[in-house]
This record gives structure tokens, sequence and C-alpha cells, in this order.
């Protein structure tokens, strides 16, 4: 296998900056947009009620498409396990899906009719979304699949890991940065808000779509990658990954993680707008702030995790996690008002980031590669495809019980509902802690070893 080169890295990230910005216009604006407070100034064009037992049309709408989307990603996995396409197992799916992709986010945003609420662009939402999703998947499980076989040791892995972390972190806060752009758009175009925003979402998509092409078309995935083609159906596959005892340990706390963070992103506007009282524009401030704080830190996380394990900062960023939805849910009633009310959750949130954006994909690829060590078969996209599945499943919770959480109360004369969900976040991470705490990392990287080291003396001899 040849050496990875540090371009390889960058043109690999450039993909993770492409698809983030994507699914944080999904995870950050998806429902702001669709169940807007009254003083936004969107057009509402589904009904914004319960339907019933507390749930409400866009709540429904999006745990339904997450649900779809999470069983196709075992599916989606185990087609890209076997492939035996010439150019590799992973790069033609991403080739394909990189613009219906695109062309989904954008059709999310437009429902046919519009001026008011109508039953038909509910249906609509009902059917385009799930096939973003699907189209999301067939691109991203490929993609974090290559993390895998592109990284050789746990050290390359771990350095692959910190460049997808950062440009993850640039997608989200490009994303987050929208309402400066269509506030732009506003001025100079004299264009209603609504319009403004629909805008704003196609020139991120064409950005996402041209970033997501390059590792598609600079990687030659023959070339660094020595893997072979799965011989596993996908029933088969699936038992063979829930048999690693660690990895279902990784999974149950990643599915409480990735719950708690779909209240956090969907939220956040709420908290900033909301809660502490500033404007949508303060969203991107927030979050670039995080960010650049995250930034800093990654060197760090970088040279922790390879001296003291990964699982010890995950550990801490648990823990980290907990106390920051605890001080969310006391946002504006502290003895300090305005923006100053957001700089601990900057701070407090900055660590965490910067751990679980290096740190999970590593994780995960130190697991698939202990599978391939032992068992001789390169099931890498299953693992990230189940690893997905679970989190899209957390993710659907996030947006069924969200909108209903929220009803109690989402204004600034009844913010009841923001509150109670920053505290059930908070009780969500809690039970992720006591999952990862039975997680064996030193038996998972000692049996790496020793086949690294099995196969350096089969090679001097």
């Amino acid at each position: 296998m040849t050496t990875l080169p540090r371009k390889i890295k960058i043109f690999y990230a450039l993909g993770q900056l492409g698809w983030s910005i994507l699914a944080a216009i999904i995870g950050t604006w998806l429902m702001y947009f669709y169940l807007s407070p009254e003083e936004a100034g969107i057009d509402v064009v589904i009904p914004q009620g319960s339907i019933f037992l507390g749930i409400t049309v866009i709540g429904l709408v999006m745990g339904f498409g997450i649900l779809i989307d999470a069983f196709t990603d075992p599916w989606i996995a185990n087609l890209s396990d076997k492939s035996k396409h010439p150019l590799g197992r992973r790069i033609p799916y991403m080739r394909k899906s990189a613009l219906p992709l695109t062309i989904l986010l954008i059709l999310v945003f437009f429902v046919p009719v519009q001026g008011g609420i109508h039953a038909f662009n509910s249906i609509w939402l009902l059917i385009v979304l799930p096939l973003y999703y699907i189209a999301f998947t067939a691109y991203v499980i490929p993609y974090t699949a290559l993390l895998g076989e592109l990284g050789s040791t746990t050290e390359d892995r771990i350095d692959l890991s910190t460049y997808i972390s950062i440009t993850w972190f640039l997608g989200l806060a490009i994303a987050t940065l929208a309402p400066n752009i269509w506030g732009i758009f506003m001025d100079l175009f004299d264009m209603e808000k609504t319009a403004a925003i629909k805008l704003t979402f196609i020139v991120l998509a064409i950005l996402a779509f041209v970033l997501m092409l390059v590792p598609a078309y600079t990687i030659d995935e023959k070339k660094y990658c020595t893997s072979k083609p799965s011989s596993l159906e996908l029933k088969s596959s699936l038992k063979a990954v829930f048999k690693n005892i660690n990895f279902r340990y990784f999974l149950y706390s990643e599915f409480g993680y990735w719950l708690s963070n779909g209240f956090f992103q969907a939220t956040l506007v709420y908290y900033i707008t909301v809660l502490a009282l500033q404007k949508e524009s303060d969203v991107g401030l927030v979050v670039t702030a995080v960010g650049v704080l995250s930034f800093m830190q990654y060197p760090l996380v970088n040279r922790l995790s390879k001296k003291y394990g990964k699982k010890n900062l995950m550990i801490v960023s648990f823990f980290l996690l907990i106390l920051s939805f605890i001080y969310v849910a006391f946002i504006g009633k502290l003895p300090f008002d305005g923006f100053a009310q957001l700089i601990p959750v900057i701070v407090l949130i900055s660590i965490p980031s910067a751990i679980t954006g290096v740190l999970p994909n590593a994780i995960i690829a130190d697991c698939a590669a202990h599978d391939a060590y032992t068992t001789g078969e390169n099931r890498e996209a299953m693992y990230f495809g189940i690893r997905s599945f679970l989190n899209k499943v957390g993710g659907t919770l996030a947006v069924i019980l969200l909108p209903s959480i929220l009803a109690i109360g989402k204004s600034t004369e009844n913010d009841v509902g923001i509150r109670i969900s920053a505290i059930v976040a908070a009780l969500v991470v809690v039970a992720s802690l006591i999952a990862f705490l039975k997680y064996d990392e030193k038996g998972i990287l000692s049996t790496i070893k020793n086949f690294n080291r099995d196969k350096i003396s089969e090679a001097d001899i």
C-alpha cells in the first residue's frame, strides 16, 4: 500500500466539508424554517400545531424521513463492502450520489404551494425528505468507510479524523452563518425573507456539491487502499459486526450522544433568540466561536489521545456535555444579560466538540480493523453503516420528541419547553457515559498491534 500523502488527507477532508454543509442546513434550519417562532417573519406553509399525541407535522415528516434512511444504511453499506467496481468499493458511490443529494436538499425547501398552509406541502416533504436522506447515505457511508482503509495505523486514523473534524466544523459554521447571507440578499435584491433563505440554501448547496466531488475525483482508491470485497450477504454481515461486543458498547453511547446532539442542534437557535434574547445572526457567531476554540484544541486532542487513549478523552467530553446542557437550562435566569450568557456555553461545548469531532471515527475504524484482523473479512462500510443507522434512529427520536417538548413553550413569554429539552438532553448524555465506560479500548488496540507485529515479522522472513 502506498504511503498516504498529506494532500490526499486534505482532498478527503474537503468531501466532509461539502456534506457537512448540507447536514448542518437540515439539522439547524429545517425545523426552524417550517416551525418558526411567530416573530421570525418566515412564511408558514405547513400546519404548526400538534396533529396527534403532541406530534407536529414537521416532527412526523423528519422522523419518518430519518427512519426510512436509517434502514437503508446497512443495505448501502453492504453493497459498498461487496462492490467489485474497477474504481474501488467507495469512490463510484460518491460520484453517483453527489448530484442527487444536492438537488434534493434544494427541493426540501421548495414546497409546491406557496402563500399559505396546504396539505400537499406536507405530502411533498414526506416524499422529498426521505429521498434526500437516502442520497445522503449513499454518499456518506462509502465516504466514511474510506477512513478506515486510507488509514493503515491507529495514528493515521486519528490524523484523518482530525482533518475531517476540522472540515466538519467549517461546514457547520458556514451553514449556521446562513442568516448573514440571506440578510445580504434581502438588502441587495430587496427580497422577502423566505425567498432570501431559499436562495441562500441554493448557493450553499452548489458549494457543497463542488466540495463533495473533490475526493471522488482526486483519490485513487486502488492505489491507497488495500482491501478486498466482503463475501457476506447483508444479514450475515450484520450478525458478524454485532458480535463485536466493544463496538456494541460504543454504539449504545453514540446513540445517546446523537439523540442529545439532535436536541442541541435543532434548539440552538431557540437558546440564542428566545432564552438569551439575541439575533438570528448570532447563531452563526456562536457556532463559529465554538469551532475556532475547538480547532485550537485539535492538536492537543490528537496528541493526548495517542498518549492517554481515546476512551479517557471521550469520558471527559461526556462530563462536559452534561454540564453544558444543565447550564443551557438556566440561560435567561442568570445574573448577567445579553450575549455574555452564551460565553460559558461556547467555552464548555468547545472541549467536547473537539474531542467528539476527532475521536469517534477513529474508534469505529479501530473496531473495523480489529474485526478485519481477527476474521479476515473487510466490513468497514458496515461498521460505519450500522453506526449511522443507530445515530439516525436517535435523530428520529429527537425530531419526533423535540417539537412536542417545544410545544410546551418556545416563545419569550413561555420558554418552558426549551428549558425542558436541555434537561432531557443532559439525562440522555448520562446514559451514554454509562454505556461507554464498558468499552475495552486496550483489548482492541492490543489485537491490532499484535497483528501488525506479526505482519512485519512475516515480511522480514
